[in-house]
């Protein structure tokens, strides 16, 4: 029997972090957070994980990267809508640094281009 060949595509860094494999036992262990409490975070909106056939749920890398932060802050004694307020600033802040790095890239690219075309404007007066 023969098996299909499989297109050459790797996935990328961001694919990879986002790929859901982790089943919630495995995520529980690794993380060292009951599955009951992986529930309710996920009942109070914290994250979203896959579910495999609508039923098991399913952890990316970067949930777990959300998990552990989750901790982190229930420890310091926030509670859930607390958490759902700084992972929402957290994301809008990376955002906004993403954005100010492109203007900031556009900008000197820009800046290059205008020297290359015309170097300076001081010869002309």
């Amino acid at each position: 029997m023969k098996r299909r060949s499989r297109a050459s595509h790797s996935l990328s860094d961001d694919e990879h972090r986002h790929l859901p494999k982790y089943s919630i036992g495995v995520v529980s262990q690794l993380i060292g957070i009951p599955p009951q409490t992986l529930r309710r975070y996920e009942e109070a909106g914290l994250l979203d994980p896959a579910r495999q056939d609508g039923k098991n749920r399913l952890y990316s890398d970067e949930n777990l990267a959300i998990l552990q932060e989750i901790a982190e802050l229930a420890d310091q004694g926030i509670n859930a809508i607390g958490i759902r307020h700084i992972l929402q600033m957290r994301k809008q802040v990376i955002h906004l640094e993403q954005e100010v790095h492109e203007v900031r890239t556009l900008l000197m690219h820009f800046q290059r281009t205008e020297y290359v075309i015309d170097p300076s404007n001081d010869d002309q007066k």
